[in-house]
């Protein structure tokens, strides 16, 4: 569930509690406890005969782990709910919208190690064989040699010494013993950035290669739809929400090989 599809807290903070394990048995306790309030305050707070505070509502945040965008949206959300005048409610609900429209950025919802300066997102997104590289470092834990690089992506150990030494100077890999390993776990080009287009045609050209040798575990899926605003909006949230996942796994995961996700949602 997202935060940002949300208009009311009270809604939210219901299909949050409800959501959880036996549907969130004893969570307002655990809320209360958090919050420094007795459980019959937190109950009419949730009955709307109450409302938090602004410290209230800020520690309820870390309580739920908000990111700071998150944050930022809850506390917009406690503020229209107390506020008082329908000028200030006017003002406050576009700054919530600003933040909406800021949440559809999917670097606001994952959290990516390195910045690459220019110079080096010029070269690193120029091609997948980059990405692929420093990915396959990770696999195994115990990282990988020049030759099992130039090995694993068939190519003379010239030119996988020219990728490793790019990648490592710049501090995506690093070096030990001879063997490469992952200097970052991850990195980002943002919309808007020249490199953008480069990559995602890269890796998509690479997509429509494999194709042709689909395994019974692969996945493509190509689909057009007729589709009303608001649910294209639900669903576009429903995706981002879905990267945020798969990012989060993949933190936690035993890296055994690399794996590919283009994914694109777009009105024509």
């Amino acid at each position: 569930m997202s935060l940002f599809e949300y208009q009311d807290y009270r809604s939210y903070l219901r299909e949050k509690i409800r959501s959880l394990p036996r549907k969130g048995r004893g969570e307002l306790s655990k809320i209360s406890s958090f919050l420094k309030i007795n459980t019959t305050w937190m109950s009419q707070i949730m009955s709307g005969s109450q409302n938090l505070n602004h410290e209230q509502a800020y520690s309820l945040c870390r309580y739920l782990g908000h990111t700071e965008l998150e944050t930022d949206y809850f506390l917009l959300l406690v503020q229209i709910d107390r506020s008082g005048t329908v000028e200030l409610t006017h003002h406050l609900k576009k700054k919530l919208e600003a933040i909406k429209i800021e949440s559809l950025k999917i670097s606001k919802r994952v959290n990516f190690e390195k910045k690459l300066s220019d110079l080096q997102r010029s070269v690193f997104y120029s091609s997948w064989i980059y990405s692929a590289v420093h990915i396959f470092t990770s696999i195994n834990g115990d990282g990988a040699t020049l030759e099992e690089i130039a090995s694993r992506f068939s190519m003379d150990k010239s030119k996988a010494n020219d990728i490793v030494q790019f990648l490592f100077s710049s501090g995506i890999i690093t070096e030990k013993s001879g063997r490469y390993l992952p200097g970052v776990q991850s990195t980002f080009v943002e919309q808007g950035s020249p490199h953008l287009l480069k990559h995602h045609s890269s890796w998509r050209l690479k997509a429509i290669q494999k194709s042709e040798n689909l395994s019974h575990t692969d996945m493509m899926v190509t689909g057009q739809y007729s589709i009303s605003k608001k649910d294209f909006l639900k669903l576009r949230e429903d995706l981002a929400e879905i990267v945020k996942s798969i990012n989060n796994t993949i933190k936690e995961t035993d890296p055994e090989g690399i794996v590919c996700l283009n994914l694109d949602w777009f009105y024509l």
